[in-house]
């Protein structure tokens, strides 16, 4: 479902919103890069096209609160990862797609790479690219992961929340049933072993 969404940059763009379209990367089940840019906002005003190193002298970091997903699509096989992304640098300021709505890729934008299920984060600098380790911290993309498999929304504070909980009457009754069985009849299941993988 996701792969679809980002195959079709233009439907995503036209039907979803920032969060959704950062959900649609995230959940994307085939490799894939998405392009951020900075809000035009007076908040962002004096990140806007600064290095790395001059956003730190203002005691600031890249916040993904101030950003937008402009681009998404799937990404090729790659072997070296700087290349890669100095030719996305190259295609974003050369020969950009009909469907990218966003200016010239530039300092303070960002690329998302999603790769073998890994997500990481790149800020253009003034020259080459500068990783970002806590842009989108882990414990926020596991919120993410739970929300999108289990709708829990009510209890999560992740970066994304495009749900609502269940009603309490339901979560009551659920557990009013549970405590009707017996406790031999309802073994401990442990949790999903895909998200201890994740948080390794």
């Amino acid at each position: 479902m996701s792969q679809e969404k980002i195959e079709r940059w233009n439907e995503v763009d036209g039907n979803l919103g920032n969060e959704e379209k950062l959900q649609a990367f995230l959940d994307s089940t085939t490799d894939a890069y998405a392009i951020l840019q900075l809000r035009r906002t007076d908040e962002t005003v004096y990140e806007r096209f600064e290095s790395y190193e001059a956003l730190k002298h203002q005691g600031k970091e890249p916040d993904i609160d101030h950003y937008d997903v402009i681009y998404m699509a799937p990404l090729s096989s790659y072997t070296d990862q700087i290349a890669m992304l100095e030719g996305l640098y190259t295609k974003f300021n050369v020969e950009r797609p009909e469907d990218f709505r966003g200016h010239s890729l530039s300092v303070s934008d960002i690329v998302a790479l999603k790769t073998d299920a890994v997500v990481s984060f790149h800020y253009v600098d003034s020259i080459g690219f500068q990783e970002l380790q806590s842009f989108m911290k882990p414990e926020n993309y596991l919120k993410n992961a739970e929300m999108a498999m289990e709708d829990d929304y009510g209890m999560l504070d992740g970066v994304i929340n495009n749900g609502k909980a269940p009603a309490t009457e339901e979560r009551s009754s659920v557990l009013a049933q549970l405590k009707e069985q017996p406790v031999l009849d309802s073994p401990h299941k442990p949790p999903k072993a895909h998200s201890e993988r994740e948080m390794e």
